[in-house]
C-alpha cells in the first residue's frame, strides 16, 4: 500500500468512527436522562474497571493504547453527561459551598479547589485533562505526595457563572477524592 492510499482508508476508518461516537453519545445522553430521574451516580469505579477489563479482553496488538482509548472515550461519555445533569451540577456545588462557608454570589474570577488522589493509581491526568475539556485554564497547582497520597491544590481561571466550570467542577466533585472548594477570589 501507499501513503496516500493508508491515509484514505484511515480517513474511511475515522468517518465510521465519527458516526459510532455520535451514536454512543446518544446513548450517554439517555443513560444521563435516566440518572436525572433515578439519581443515580454518573461514575462508578469499578463497573468502569469491569468494563475497561472486559472489552480489552482478546486485544494483543496495541493493548494498553486501546486501554487508553476507552478511558478516554468514558472521560468524555462522562464529561457530557454531567453537562446535562444541571440539577447534579447545582447540588454539587452548593455542598461544596456551603461546607466552605462561601457565597457563590460573591463576585470572582479564580476558584481555588483541593482534592486527593491515591498516587499508585493517581487520577492527577484525567482531573487536568478535564479542566482542558471544559475550557477551563489552571491558574496555578500544587502537588505534595504523602503517605502514597497525592495532595493537589488548584487555582481555576472562571466564574461559578460559566458552563464548564460548573461542569468540571460537578465531575470533579463526584470522582475527586475529599473535593472542596477553598476560596472564590
Amino acid at each position: 500500500m501507499t501513503l496516500d492510499e493508508i491515509r484514505a482508508q484511515i480517513e474511511e476508518i475515522d468517518a465510521q468512527m465519527k458516526l459510532l461516537f455520535l451514536k454512543r453519545m446518544e446513548c450517554a445522553r439517555h443513560v444521563a436522562e435516566t440518572k436525572a430521574q433515578t439519581g443515580g451516580d454518573v461514575f462508578v469505579l469499578e463497573r468502569e474497571i469491569s468494563i475497561i477489563e472486559r472489552r480489552a479482553a482478546g486485544v494483543t496488538e496495541a493493548h494498553d493504547e486501546y486501554e487508553m482509548f476507552l478511558h478516554g472515550l468514558m472521560n468524555l461519555s462522562r464529561r457530557y453527561q454531567y453537562g446535562l445533569l444541571k440539577g447534579m451540577q447545582d447540588k454539587v456545588i452548593a455542598d461544596v459551598l456551603a461546607a466552605a462557608g462561601l457565597d457563590e454570589k460573591k463576585e470572582h474570577s479564580q476558584v481555588t479547589v483541593r482534592f486527593v488522589c491515591d498516587g499508585a493509581d493517581s487520577d492527577l491526568n484525567l482531573f487536568v485533562d478535564m479542566a482542558k475539556l471544559n475550557k477551563v485554564p489552571i491558574e496555578t497547582m500544587s502537588l505534595k505526595t504523602e503517605d502514597g497520597v497525592q495532595n493537589v491544590v488548584m487555582t481555576l481561571s472562571g466564574s461559578l457563572k460559566a458552563e464548564g466550570m460548573r461542569r468540571l467542577l460537578c465531575q470533579m466533585g463526584k470522582e475527586a477524592g475529599n473535593f472542596a472548594i477553598m476560596a472564590l477570589s
